[in-house]
């Protein structure tokens, strides 16, 4: 157990995260742990927007760019690495600043995870319903109806289909979606204190626009065609990156966008539509922590060192 709670900031992607883990963690003494399920891979730099050069160096971090693209990753290996991190870091600090947006892995983290029943049988039996026609619109429709509506779906769940088949497994085994088994769950642990950043929403839109326009003039798209090249979309995890299908399409010549305007825009709305998915998660999933309404890392800097 840590000497001191680690600082938990998560949150929609392009709300600040990033920054103000580190400005905290370089007011603190503490390093930063990143529960961001792509940031883990090595050569999605720019699409995953991972942490600069500069922002690495001046304050170590864990869990960034330290698997290769082919490698699988998900809660379970998660929660293993944080865990041996938080191990070590606790060897030299108090205690840590983890931060990111994807919620599935935060709330493992925080409210501890169970393992859930599994079934090969069942798990076929799923597959062959995702490959019919409209497949995959039919187990999104079996979750929504079990979890009550599209908004009452963890968005990383609707846009993973390997979270997504899971899922409707563990409904098909339990009657239950997988997310409300243990209720348990929904008292976070005290080695945690828990800060969400929530903007305005119109102000994250016009943030999400500006820097996918700043990471395609920083060279997504060459970085993308180096991942493709790499075999990225037959991966087993990294494949799920978001944008780097859409620029596949491009690159190829079957997007519905012809030009890099038009792409700039088609990647931009993904991200939007992602982010606010996982504005919904984080009001909903993670009881007990901090929403702020911030509208810079200057304020939400401010609003944990007094919070």
């Amino acid at each position: 157990m840590s000497a001191e709670p680690h600082i938990v900031i998560l949150g929609p992607t392009c709300c600040w995260k990033s920054e103000t883990a580190i400005r905290l963690a370089q007011r603190l003494g503490r390093e930063i742990v990143s529960c961001d399920s792509m940031q883990v891979y090595r050569g999605l730099e720019i699409g995953t927007a991972q942490p600069s050069r500069e922002e690495l160096r001046a304050v170590p971090h864990h869990l960034i760019a330290c698997l290769d693209i082919h490698e699988p990753y998900d809660v379970n290996r998660f929660l293993d690495r944080a865990g041996r991190a938080l191990t070590e870091i606790l060897t030299r600090v108090p205690a840590a600043v983890i931060v990111g947006g994807t919620g599935l892995y935060a709330r493992a983290l925080v409210y501890g995870h169970a393992l859930l029943p599994a079934d090969p049988d069942v798990a076929a039996q799923i597959q062959s319903v995702w490959h019919e026609p409209n497949g995959r619109a039919i187990l999104e429709q079996r979750l929504m109806e079990a979890a009550g509506g599209r908004d009452a779906v963890p968005a990383d769940t609707l846009l993973n289909p390997r979270r997504l088949l899971r899922a409707c497994e563990v409904l098909a085994i339990t009657g239950q979606v997988p997310w409300r088994i243990h209720p348990r769950e929904n008292t976070p642990s005290s080695e945690y204190r828990q800060f969400c950043l929530l903007p305005d929403f119109a102000l994250l839109k016009e943030r999400i626009r500006r820097r996918t326009a700043l990471m395609l003039k920083q060279g997504w798209l060459e970085e993308a065609r180096r991942a493709l090249d790499n075999g990225l979309l037959d991966t087993p995890t990294a494949r799920q990156a978001l944008g780097y299908r859409d620029i596949a399409e491009y690159l190829n010549g079957t997007s519905p966008a012809k030009d890099l305007p038009a792409l700039t825009e088609l990647l931009a709305n993904r991200t939007i539509q992602y982010a606010r998915r996982q504005y919904t998660w984080f009001r909903r999933q993670h009881p007990g922590a901090a929403l702020l309404n911030v509208s810079s890392a200057d304020e939400a800097l401010k609003a944990i060192l007094e919070g």
